[in-house]
């Protein structure tokens, strides 16, 4: 594709514009989340919609872009994207005048074109620029990640309170001035492969997931047998079609199966925190959203500072020890956190670093070990599994978290903290529970992975 390399890396800044842009208004969500219920005059379990239905949005779009663009050209796709996340923005900023639930839709909609940018930059770095610039884009989509989180926060934080949420939704008018630069720097080429997306497939999993979800936001039993029919529908339908996305095969093997459900819980858990820290600094010591934000920034500091460095800590310690000591530290982290509720802006800010630290390095030792469980020919579909799990987590356990903050039996006095501070903490503790089972499980397994 030698032809159409200095065209498209002409457009690799564009690409960048609209990952982080996109991603910027995520991370907003966590920050913004305790206005957005007072505005709408909502329970913590109904506000976490926000961020799960954002979550999954995106993990699934990106799954469904990068599949696509094995037969239709990144082009269109591209537009499409750019197309969906302003007309989703125009919506948003309407419907969070009218009515919550047609405001996450608008959102859901907006996450779904904004997702080109990280959906699509890997795919089209790899696909027509040589070899040896592919580290190159391969870092900056990293430093992308890393700086749409810090935007995100400080934009979340400070516009909504000085000027107002609704206007991070006009961010997305930026990504217009990518449209000249799309339509004459990429390639419209469609690709050879006749493979094509399983709707059904991914449409149940999503759908499974998104059920589940909701019965942790309204715990209704009927949303509750919906989701347990989708999940049974989906293994059917991936037993019966050999065209399905993933194959019941990889279900089977055990290996596979444990590490992406420990990948769920753990990168679940990491989101998880993200959406309790707002509330508990602003229900322990009143902090405004501006004030939250900043406390957050350095916890972005030292996760793209470890992220970075993960690489060689797997070189020197291998996967299995990296992700067992990761895990170790978040556990700690998690302790240290839910201990130090009460002791002050400083040791909550302190506990946020050590928290966001410890989970910052689990993402390189946790893919070796899934790429380690599957044959070459299907390390494909592997990863793609993996990386729509890592979306999958976040989006159910923000669920959890929204409906463990309604819960008036955890906000009980245990003599750890404050009673102003219980509930915060006592969910901490969860979390720091369900870590030690991540642990345990893994230990238990260690024969199949420490190789």
């Amino acid at each position: 594709m030698k032809k159409y390399e200095e065209d498209v890396i002409k457009t690799m800044p564009m690409f960048m514009l609209i990952f982080v842009t996109s991603a910027s208004i995520l991370g907003a969500f966590n920050i913004i989340s305790p206005q957005v219920m007072v505005d709408f005059n909502l329970e913590y379990s109904t506000v976490s919609m926000l961020a799960m239905i954002g979550l999954l949005v995106m993990g699934i779009a990106s799954v469904i872009y990068s599949t696509l663009s094995d037969n239709v050209s990144i082009r269109k796709l591209m537009l499409i994207g750019v197309a969906l996340f302003n007309v989703g923005a125009v919506m948003a900023i309407i419907g969070s005048f009218v009515h919550f639930y047609l405001f996450v839709a608008a959102v859901a909609i907006m996450v779904c074109g904004g997702t080109c940018g990280s959906g699509l930059m890997i795919v089209t770095a790899t696909k027509y620029l040589s070899q040896e610039r592919h580290s190159k884009y391969y870092g900056y989509n990293t430093a992308c990640v890393g700086l749409s989180g810090a935007v995100g926060i400080l934009a979340g934080g400070f516009i909504s309170t000085y000027i107002g949420w609704r206007v991070i939704f006009a961010l997305p008018f930026l990504s217009l001035i990518t449209i000249p630069y799309i339509k004459k720097y990429i390639p419209d080429e469609k690709g050879k492969t006749n493979d094509k997306l399983d709707i059904v497939g991914m449409a149940l999993l999503s759908l499974f997931t998104l059920f589940i979800s909701l019965f942790f936001s309204v715990s209704n039993i009927i949303i509750l047998v919906i989701a347990g029919i989708c999940v049974v529908a989906f293994f059917v339908y991936i037993t019966k079609n050999e065209k399905a996305f993933i194959n019941i095969g990889f279900f089977k093997n055990k290996k596979f199966v444990i590490i992406n459900l420990l990948a769920l819980i753990v990168f679940g858990l990491q989101s998880a925190f993200g959406f309790l820290f707002p509330f508990m600094a602003q229900g322990m010591y009143d902090l405004a959203l501006d004030k939250v934000s900043l406390l957050l920034l350095p916890t972005y500091a030292v996760s793209i500072l470890m992220g970075a460095n993960s690489g060689r800590i797997v070189e020197k310690l291998g996967s299995f020890r990296t992700l067992l000591l990761a895990m170790f530290c978040a556990v700690c982290s998690s302790l240290i956190a839910a201990f130090c509720v009460d002791k002050g802006v400083v040791m909550i800010g302190i506990a946020a670093i050590l928290y966001t630290g410890s989970f910052a390095f689990m993402y390189a030792p946790f893919m070796k070990l899934v790429t380690g469980t599957v044959e070459m020919n299907q390390l494909g579909v592997g990863i793609g599994f993996f990386n729509l799990m890592t979306g999958i987590g976040p989006s159910l356990f923000i669920a959890i978290t929204g409906k463990l903050l309604t819960m008036t039996s955890l906000a009980k006095d245990v003599g750890l903290v404050e009673a102003k501070g219980a509930l915060f903490s006592n969910i901490l503790l969860i979390y720091a529970a369900l870590l030690v089972v991540s642990i345990v499980v893994f230990l238990v397994n260690k024969k199949s992975y420490k190789n």
